[in-house]
């Protein structure tokens, strides 16, 4: 770091000294250190709000990182998503990931007008206007503020061509004025995102790439920018008096990673200037995927489904998504189609015709399972067993309870008019010792303590594994096989 770099670091920090910005966390002297606190509005809607704060191990500013409020700018908010899992060793942090799931999930600005917008009205006037008010709440405990955005083109102070001008937002660091008068005090904005700047440019090799300051000159009566007093960053600067910055990262970058790293270069400068030390997160994307989901129907044991399957129900049963499991732990959704909302996790659903569920992370579509309504006429379907040499039954949806190390076989599958050639009985987490397995098991001697395919059990907990019956791909009933 070089001395004039140094210098200016430590004006800085003097500046926000002087101006009275003391950390508002240190207020909470209760607070366990280091610790996180997750909280969540609106749980299980299409506007579930979920907010994490990160308290360091050493007490001192806080940052206030928000990402979403624009549903079609992933970069944002796949970058905010990056820090709820920290742990810092001084400072803290509050992430709001997603402030606007909903958006996100339909890929769209926003659903009811932009969020962005919402920041001088008064009185909420529906489930956004809620959302900004609680964001307002917590501005009011940070001592930076930081707004996450992926905006078109790549901004510039003079015109070079459509995407190279002084109207782009991509690749800036935006600021409503470069100064901000707090009494006898200053908040030096432009100063601050210059610093920043300066050290992320460093690590881009790429010139195209590199960051610009913008100050919008939001409160100035000749701005193009007058639409920025509504936002959230204006509203933080002058009602909460703490600098408060737009990052933007270029829409016409190749490559999402390539968007999330840039953000999170800017974001960890911010970090540093303002004296917050974390574990930095790793810079590292991966396709989101749906590894599987529980389905439970007429509130029974659940099933295990993967991407494309088809489960087949009677008309007007119920189901209900109870957990799904992704390579990402936030952002999931599901969609039950033709029933209730774009976020149907929990919540269960009578089905009167044949539909899917759309499961997504944030606004992508990683799996589908597809709803069968039959019209097969199941009076009466009983899977019989024997256990330790004794014959014994249950019905369709019931569980045969045994010990670990019980012998059993799976002897057959009645079903009140169908043939048991027509179709395959498969224990699940069982894989019988032969060249190729067709699925069915029926027949074979199966020792319950080498039911070892965890994965295949209820919940992943290897004590209840389903037996499935199938003809072709339509599931026909399943039973369970419960070791105590």
């Amino acid at each position: 770091m070089g001395k004039d770099t140094m210098t200016l670091r430590l004006i800085l920090i003097l500046v926000l000294t002087l101006a009275g910005f003391q950390p508002v966390f240190s207020k909470a002297g209760h607070v366990k250190r280091p610790s996180r606190e997750h909280l969540v509005y609106f749980k299980n809607t299409p506007n579930e709000l979920n907010v994490y704060k990160l308290y360091g191990r050493k007490d001192g500013k806080t940052v206030f990182i928000l990402g979403g409020i624009q549903g079609d700018e992933p970069g944002g908010f796949l970058s905010a998503d990056l820090y709820p899992d920290l742990v810092l060793e001084k400072g803290n942090l509050i992430v709001i990931p997603r402030a606007n799931f909903h958006s996100i999930i339909l890929n769209r600005r926003g659903v009811n007008g932009d969020m962005n917008r919402k920041f001088q009205n008064k009185h909420p006037k529906d489930v956004d206007d809620k959302i900004v008010e609680l964001i307002k709440q917590f501005m009011a405990e940070s001592d930076l503020f930081l707004n996450l955005h992926d905006g078109w083109g790549f901004y510039r102070d003079t015109y070079i061509d459509e995407l190279h001008n002084p109207h782009r937002f991509g690749q800036s660091v935006i600021a409503d004025a470069s100064f901000y008068v707090v009494g006898n005090d200053t908040i030096h904005l432009e100063k601050m995102a210059r610093w920043v700047i300066e050290k992320v440019n460093r690590k881009i090799q790429d010139k195209e790439h590199h960051f610009h300051f913008m100050n919008t000159r939001t409160g100035e009566p000749d701005t193009y920018f007058k639409e920025q007093r509504k936002s959230a960053t204006y509203f933080a600067l002058t009602k909460y008096k703490i600098p408060a910055f737009g990052i933007e990262t270029s829409k016409n970058l190749e490559s999402l990673e390539l968007k999330i790293r840039y953000h999170n270069y800017v974001i960890n400068e911010f970090l540093g200037l303002m004296g917050v030390e974390p574990e930095h997160p790793a810079i590292l994307y991966e396709p989101p995927r749906l590894i599987y989901a529980l389905l439970v129907v007429n509130g029974k044991y659940p099933n295990i489904v993967i991407d494309n399957s088809t489960v087949s129900i009677y008309r007007g049963d119920r189901i209900k998504i109870t957990h799904i499991e992704s390579n990402y732990p936030r952002g999931l959704s599901c969609d039950i189609l033709g029933v209730g909302t774009e976020q149907d996790f929990l919540k269960e659903f009578g089905v009167k015709d044949n539909t899917s569920i759309v499961f997504r992370k944030d606004n992508f579509k990683i799996g589908r399972v597809n709803i069968s309504i039959t019209n097969l006429k199941k009076d009466y379907i009983a899977f019989i067993f024997e256990v330790n040499g004794e014959k014994t039954s249950v019905f369709e949806n019931d569980t045969l309870f045994v010990k670990k190390g019980d012998k059993i076989r799976i002897l057959n599958v009645l079903v009140d008019g169908m043939s048991s050639s027509t179709f395959t009985v498969n224990l699940k987490g069982f894989v019988p010792d032969i060249p190729y397995n067709t699925g069915e098991d029926r027949g074979y001697l199966i020792d319950t303590a080498n039911l070892k395919w965890r994965k295949y059990s209820v919940y992943g907990q290897g004590k209840c594994y389903p037996v499935v019956v199938t003809r072709g791909s339509q599931e026909i009933a399943r039973a369970y096989v419960r070791i105590r």
